[in-house]
């Protein structure tokens, strides 16, 4: 899995964005049409509140027999959105990734374990992890804005434009509901990939859901009635 298509699965995994805690729960569509594995995002925080601090946690577990695939991914950002601290943990098969990025005065500090060192890059003043970036788009649709091309940090930093593709139906709990569907263009710097996400046009601008095109297929996420 490449680190770009793994950028653009936990950006849209990571699509939070009210203004109050939330819960949201997803199946993983395997390309064959199987069920398989579930992704939990718990956002808590209050953008009511000016300079509280927000945070989101995704956990992930499409693992098979035999092959582990695991991921746990906390965003902590400031009451504007922005990434004050980004964990990632993920496991496929026996690779493993386990890195934390630190952002403050335009800065961004990456560690990585198992020794892998230490990196620091120049950021954007309002520095977005998958996470953060995508908190802002929801909120940016919220405000009935298409939200503008940017930058997320995923390890490296990686470039985002988006466009809206229009209206479109999504199945839940064997019924059509609507959606508005978008498309996010991921580019780093040695790889890129797209994926889509169909938010629902309810006040919360909740992503009902993802469209994730790998080597061996497309994968969605499924929001759990």
């Amino acid at each position: 899995m490449g680190r770009a298509r793994l950028a653009a699965l936990a950006a849209a995994l990571l699509a939070g964005g009210a203004a109050r805690s939330e819960t949201l729960e997803y199946k993983i569509v395997w390309p064959s049409g199987a069920r398989l594995g579930t992704v939990r995002l718990d956002m808590t925080g209050a953008q009511m509140k000016p300079m509280a601090p927000l945070t989101a946690r995704m956990t992930m577990d499409a693992s098979f027999p035999g092959v582990p695939v695991t991921g746990e991914f906390h965003s902590t950002m400031d009451g504007k959105g922005c990434t004050q601290r980004f964990e990632k943990r993920f496991t496929l098969a026996l690779r493993r990734s386990d890195e934390v990025v630190t952002v403050a005065g335009g800065k961004a500090v990456r560690k990585t374990g198992a020794g892998g060192g230490e990196s620091t890059m120049a950021v954007p003043a309002c520095a977005h992890d998958a996470l953060a970036f995508l908190q802002f788009v929801r909120r940016e649709l919220k405000a009935g804005r298409v939200p503008t091309d940017g930058k997320l940090l995923f390890g490296a930093q990686y470039g985002v434009t988006v466009k809206k593709l229009g209206p479109d139906k999504v199945t839940i709990g064997g019924g059509k509901v609507d959606a508005e569907r978008f498309v996010f263009h991921v580019k780093g710097p040695a790889s890129e990939s797209e994926f889509e996400i169909l938010f629902s046009p309810d006040m919360a601008r909740t992503p009902l859901e993802v469209r994730v095109d790998m080597a061996v297929g497309k994968f969605r996420l499924e929001l759990a009635p």
